[in-house]
């Protein structure tokens, strides 16, 4: 499991420990967004269960536009991949 610190340039996005969805480019997170920002039905989602989710294919196709999506978690001013 690859992690890797959540930039300045990201701070605003940040709210805590969740489940997200990232692009990864030359190493480094550009851009994150927690799962619950998009299933805002869902307290914890589960992140293999709800990728397939519809209302993430917009969130799914703007990372995949800027960098590698990845699947994790966010913590500790961190994502780790899972």
């Amino acid at each position: 499991m690859a992690s890797y610190p959540i930039p300045d340039t990201l701070e605003s996005i940040y709210h805590g420990t969740g489940r997200a969805l990232a692009a990864i480019k030359d190493g480094k997170l550009i851009d994150f967004i927690y799962m619950t920002d998009v299933l805002k039905d869902s307290d914890d989602p589960d992140t293999e269960q709800h990728i397939t989710d519809a209302r993430l294919a917009p969130t799914i196709d703007h990372l995949r536009s800027i960098g590698e999506l990845s699947i994790g978690m966010v913590s500790c001013w961190e994502f780790t991949e899972l």
